[in-house]
């Protein structure tokens, strides 16, 4: 197998992409305040805080989330007490996490690829700048763990199959990392069945103590991962929570949510093939048996890694569409964010590939068309209106003030262009691939930059925003109510971020209790109706106010941390 050698250029250049990616990253992530994506940052960072036994979120109303990645977040917390300071520690996580990207993607395709040293660092940094991993770095979200786990996964279960001097410690670290993927996000199920397979697969070649011990690693990981998962269902979801993929998938069943998973299925595909140029398709192409299979003299077989890779692609792709038997949003049709942890190694392996396996342009071309035909009529014929969320999208070459057919259809123009660039012929070539491909995603990223990081920022964190835990502190609040009455998603969910120490509970009337010392509700109520409170804190952007009853902030501060626990949760009118 090739990695490094003893090149130091390559090795040098790569250290230079991973510093350059991780210093541009988490510049960018200095101007954030806070969570903006709810619940899902809530989810995963009230998680850490709880599994370093902080004060537990509301979480009751959303889905959810598993711990693996927070499990990572954890320790962060510990370095200081102040929320804005602890975002940025996990935002400058999440940019060393993906910064990772090239060296991980060179060994990928340096070893298993029919590619050059100068290639394989090309194809690699090309990879690792795939618009949705700046996105995503942005955010407290669990990909920034999987992007890298799933090029280890890659590796790993390409060196069990290709004869590794190691096979055991490989087969120990490829269990242990397909059970670390599931306890991250529960889509990656597909991840731990295709490690399931794969011990099969060594059992029935006689390989009987790797293939055992990676069953028992699975199984090991499994019981631990239910573990976790238990532990912050009693914690953190007063003892009750929904899967959320998991209750989508089980509603697919039934004639018109199968009409609608097939059209994701659709959809989401043909956004894998133009967030991608239409690299993912000399991949495809490659499946079908029908491409070029020559290899460059000395390169290692293409075998160990192909048929992973694609299994991976392809069982992300089905769960992602199941995942949505009904749509509330368009982007849904098309949603990009579940199977995007394969791009980087989709977009590296088809550039390792395009010199030895080119299509034909007229054969790309003609899918590419095809399919953005046929989103753009169920666009129009099945999926319903709504504001699209370009978090899910992010990596969509073309502007997306809506997801209407015109918009969709932007997208596949411009990815047909970035094809026939991509796909002339090399006596015609006045530039390498790869920087034809980093050329298309810059001005990608530049907008997801504006759309949505800066834009959801302004929008959750306007100008005069403060947090109110400095409010929380002057009051000693212990324990507050949030009026349901006056539910906003962020008040509920990004509030509670700001307030470490104290904890939230649910009321549900029309009137506040006068026992409750300090409520959030709407700031249009007036003081007068409620003798006795008044606003400690405003909520700039939103109708969500806190309003303290002074009279019992001094009883409700010595409430106990156990009563508190006990009552965390309720709802009561």
């Amino acid at each position: 197998m090739r990695g490094f050698g003893g090149e130091a250029g390559p090795r040098r250049l790569l250290i230079l992409a991973s510093v350059a990616l991780f210093l541009g990253r988490g510049l960018l992530s200095l101007s954030r305040t806070g969570p903006v994506l709810v619940a899902d940052e809530i989810g995963y960072l009230t998680n850490a805080r709880v599994l370093i036994g902080g004060v537990p979120g509301q979480l009751q109303q959303a889905p959810f989330y598993r711990g693996g990645y927070s499990l990572l977040l954890a320790p962060l917390l510990e370095l200081s007490s102040a929320p804005t300071a602890q975002y940025h520690l996990v935002l400058l996580v999440n940019a060393a996490l993906v910064a990772s990207l090239p060296l991980l993607l060179y060994q990928l395709v340096a070893r298993y690829l029919p590619v050059t040293s100068k290639q394989a660092v090309a194809a690699a940094i090309a990879g690792s700048i795939y618009p949705a991993v700046t996105t995503f770095s942005q955010v407290a979200l669990s990909e920034n763990a999987l992007l890298p786990l799933t090029c280890v996964w890659l590796l790993l279960v390409a060196d069990l199959f290709s004869g590794s001097v190691r096979p055991m410690w490989v087969a120990v670290l490829f269990g242990a990392c397909s059970a670390l993927m599931w306890a991250i996000h529960g889509r990656m199920v597909v991840a731990l069945g295709l490690a399931l397979v794969a011990a099969v697969r060594l059992l029935y070649l006689r390989r009987i103590k790797e293939g055992g011990l990676l069953l028992a690693v699975l199984l090991g990981g499994a019981g631990g991962v239910q573990a976790l998962n238990a532990f912050l269902i009693a914690h953190n979801y007063a003892g009750s929570a929904t899967d959320g993929t998991g209750a989508r998938l089980s509603a697919i069943f039934g004639f018109h949510p199968l009409v609608t998973v097939l059209e994701n299925l659709v959809g989401q595909s043909w956004y894998l093939v133009v967030s991608t140029f239409g690299l993912t398709l000399v991949l495809a192409r490659l499946a079908t048996g029908r491409a070029d299979r020559t290899t460059i003299r000395g390169s290692p077989p293409l075998g160990p890694l192909r048929p992973w890779l694609l299994a991976l692609t392809g069982g992300l792709l089905l769960v992602s569409a199941a995942a949505f038997p009904t749509r509330t949003r368009p982007d849904m049709f098309v949603y990009g964010r579940y199977v995007e942890v394969v791009c980087p190694p989709l977009v590296t392996c088809g550039l390792a590939w395009l010199p030895s396996s080119r299509p034909p342009f007229r054969w790309t071309a003609a899918v590419i068309v095809l399919l953005t035909a046929a989103v753009a009529v169920i666009r129009v014929v099945a999926v319903g209106g709504g504001a699209p969320d370009r978090w899910d999208v992010s990596a969509l070459p073309f502007l997306t003030f809506d997801l209407g057919a015109g918009v969709l259809g932007g997208a596949g123009l411009v990815a047909l262009v970035g094809a026939r660039l991509l796909l002339l012929p090399s006596s015609r070539r006045r530039v390498q691939a790869p920087v034809v491909v980093m050329a298309l995603f810059l001005p990608v990223i530049a907008y997801t930059v504006w759309n949505p990081v800066i834009t959801s920022q302004r929008a959750v964190y306007p100008s005069g925003w403060q947090s109110p835990q400095t409010v929380a502190s002057k009051y000693h609040m212990r324990v507050i109510d949030y009026d349901l009455a006056n539910y906003d998603v962020i008040g509920l969910y990004v509030t509670q971020w700001f307030l470490p120490h104290t904890h939230v509970m649910l009321i549900n009337g029309s009137h506040f209790n006068p026992a409750d010392a300090f409520v959030f509700a709407a700031g249009n109520r007036s003081s007068t109706a409620h003798p006795g409170y008044s606003i400690v804190w405003r909520d700039a952007g939103r109708d969500q106010v806190l309003w303290a009853n002074r009279a019992n902030a001094v009883a409700d501060a010595g409430r106990s941390e156990h009563a508190a626990s006990l009552e965390r949760g309720a709802v009561h009118g």
